[in-house]
């Protein structure tokens, strides 16, 4: 089994959250709407002690929108599997289809500036906390560091060519850090 260790190439698509059944059944959490056709996905990578391991995929169930459940070729029973719950699950970022607009991949944002409404400047991100509820952009100001959700209402614009992402922010917002 070949062993990957440039996360660069990867992305983080989800969480393991629970063992399924005795047979080494996965559950995965989904941390963002990536639009991936799973159908097409032969191999995912698991992190595991910092280190990209490939996990070769006997099936993939469908149960939610946001979880899926996966039979992994090496994983055939209860005490396997449970090894794996709770670890941050990778994709090649070469399989993802091409986003544009306020439409981004939280990889692709990465030194964005973030400018308000009124064209201020806020700050610079600096990385996404990706969570299956509510990711979030660590926004750098000149003082301080800030957490804005990534939400529709918030997030009003993303100009790629200008590198930068316009926030409309709930008032008094920059006083809470």
């Amino acid at each position: 089994m070949d062993i990957s260790t440039n996360k660069k190439k990867f992305f983080l698509f989800a969480f393991t959250y629970s063992k399924s059944n005795f047979k080494g059944e996965i559950k995965i959490k989904l941390i963002n709407d990536y639009r991936i056709d799973f159908k097409s996905i032969e191999t995912i990578f698991i992190e595991e002690d910092n280190i990209l391991i490939p996990y070769k995929l006997k099936k993939i169930k469908h149960k939610k929108k946001t979880s899926l459940t996966l039979l992994i070729e090496e994983i055939d029973c209860e005490l396997k599997a449970q090894r794996l719950v709770s670890k941050k699950c990778f994709l090649p970022k070469k399989i993802l289809p091409e986003r544009k607009g306020n439409d981004f991949y939280s990889f692709q944002v990465k030194d964005f500036i973030v400018i308000d409404i009124n064209n201020k400047k806020i700050g610079s991100v600096v990385e996404i906390i990706e969570k299956p509820i509510q990711s979030l952009l660590v926004v750098n100001t000149s003082t301080k560091e800030i957490f804005i959700p990534i939400h529709k209402d918030i997030i009003q614009s993303v100009s790629h060519e200008k590198k930068e992402i316009k926030v409309e922010l709930p008032n008094n917002f920059l006083d809470l850090f």
